[in-house]
């Protein structure tokens, strides 16, 4: 009987317990939710970009967010994460702005088999994170070739957080994305008209 009693307090504290250590829940994150952007619109004719790759460096490869602490520390979120992987999300992103803004340029994705005449369009992202100060970092570079031809150049970008939090963070590094692929896409156009 009393073995019993004791046995039923000890159940009763470890429940109590395991109520106290509850892990804080997880937040996933996407640039963009499914659906919400428009489609794109492909043209059958005019020069040819296929987009090559997309790197990041391996902090920007981890699930959770990136925030840049200071000058030389960088910390991956652990409750704060992407819903899929960045580099992923960065791609889509960018043939669906690219689509856009070169209504007469057909845009691919590295699926896309590459004929002689095309031109292919790396992206190098050197930082993607929320930086101490407030503000949201895209920084990088681009890398434009076809045959012998070879162009690049970089981008910077930084966006003002409208508020404290992960959604801030994340609508700012959409914003300084986009702003960073206007850019790429109006130093692009102008060399895809560049003969053999």
């Amino acid at each position: 009987m009393m073995l019993s009693g004791k046995c039923c307090g000890m159940a009763l504290l470890c429940l109590a317990l395991a109520g106290c250590s509850a892990t804080p829940s997880i937040s996933y994150y996407a640039l963009e939710l499914p659906g919400a952007a428009s489609p794109v619109r492909q043209t059958a004719q005019g020069p040819v970009v296929r987009i090559d790759r997309l790197q990041l460096p391996e902090y920007l490869n981890d699930q959770g967010i990136a925030f840049q602490q200071d000058d030389v520390q960088v910390v991956n979120a652990t409750q704060a994460r992407w819903a899929e992987a960045l580099d992923r999300q960065l791609g889509r992103s960018l043939i669906r702005q690219l689509s856009t803004a070169w209504p007469d340029v057909q845009v691919m994705d590295t699926s896309a088999v590459a004929s002689a005449d095309s031109w292919s369009l790396s992206m190098e992202v050197s930082a993607f994170q929320g930086r101490a100060d407030g503000k949201a970092v895209v920084e990088g570079r681009w890398v434009l070739q076809r045959g012998a031809q070879t162009y690049s150049n970089v981008f910077a970008e930084q966006v003002a957080l409208q508020d404290d939090g992960y959604p801030a963070l994340v609508r700012a590094l959409r914003q300084g994305w986009q702003q960073a692929v206007t850019s790429v896409a109006g130093q692009v156009r102008p060399l895809l008209v560049t003969t053999r």
